[in-house]
């Protein structure tokens, strides 16, 4: 609509004989996919380092799965997607301001039998060949809220976001949302620590397999999985914005051509008469 806004005011004042007129062949070079929000702001596209896991702990916080949850400080804003993953975008800055990911849903950090934080790891890139990654600890409140984000370590961030789904002395509890083998297993070790057959180290181990037997915590390989299919869908993506730029070019170049040819057209008509 604006270049053709622009050629029509062009062939105008070539048809008044107001300017003379010279047609640009070379389109502006990074026209294409700047897209600006309300704030005149450019949007940045971000791309994940790894698929999130898939949904694990207590099944009545499913609810939180499709929402977020903003929080701005004095310089960011933070925005948590539960199950998916938390961004930071400088709202200060006007040109050029930072957003990256803070972390990707991974699993769990569990304590004495609690469901304590989310794991969010695999952000954007950070010093020292390292990335982003943050704890999101669950606190009991009265609505559900991103009330603070730190960063103690350098790119190793905590976030506190509080709730009613975790008010109660059952709401967080583990052990009984374990299948009934892994159960099983948590008490033969409860018993073997008991009676010394196992060392602290031991049954921290053996709490840990049985966590990651229940999907709670990710091994290695899942995680290494997950990272290789945001890799497959990143090529993927990649070459459809290739080629939805390609074919958009081509139709911008035959706009351009037939607006071309209406102005050469204009102008030998004036120089006729």
């Amino acid at each position: 609509m604006l270049l053709w806004t622009l050629t029509w005011m062009l062939t105008v004042m070539v048809v008044a004989g107001l300017v003379p007129m010279k047609v640009l062949e070379d389109l502006p070079s990074g026209g294409y996919g700047n897209i600006l929000d309300n704030d005149g702001r450019m949007e940045e596209k971000l791309v994940l380092r790894m698929k999130p896991a898939n949904y694990s702990g207590p099944h009545h916080l499913m609810d939180w799965r499709g929402k977020c949850f903003k929080h701005r400080d004095s310089k960011y804003e933070y925005v948590f997607c539960p199950f998916h993953n938390i961004t930071q975008e400088d709202i200060l800055a006007y040109y050029d301001a930072y957003k990256g990911v803070l972390g990707v849903w991974s699993d769990w950090e569990i304590r004495n039998n609690q469901f304590q934080a989310m794991n969010m790891v695999e952000g954007s890139p950070c010093a020292n060949d390292t990335y982003r990654s943050t704890k999101v600890y669950l606190k009991c409140g009265k609505e559900s809220e991103l009330v603070s984000i730190t960063e103690p370590n350098k790119c190793r961030y905590q976030a506190v976001f509080m709730s009613p789904e975790v008010c109660g002395v059952n709401a967080m509890v583990v052990y009984p949302r374990l299948p009934t083998n892994l159960q099983v297993r948590w008490d033969q070790a409860v018993n073997d620590h008991s009676l010394g057959y196992i060392t602290q180290k031991g049954y921290d181990k053996e709490l840990r397999r049985i966590f990651t037997a229940a999907g709670l915590i990710l091994s290695p390989e899942v995680l290494f999985s997950l990272k290789q299919k945001a890799s497959v869908e990143k090529s993927k993506s990649c070459q459809s914005d290739l080629e939805a730029a390609r074919a958009r070019i081509i139709q911008l170049e035959e706009e351009l051509r037939v607006k071309q040819e209406v102005i050469r057209e204009l102008h030998d008509a004036r120089i006729d008469m």
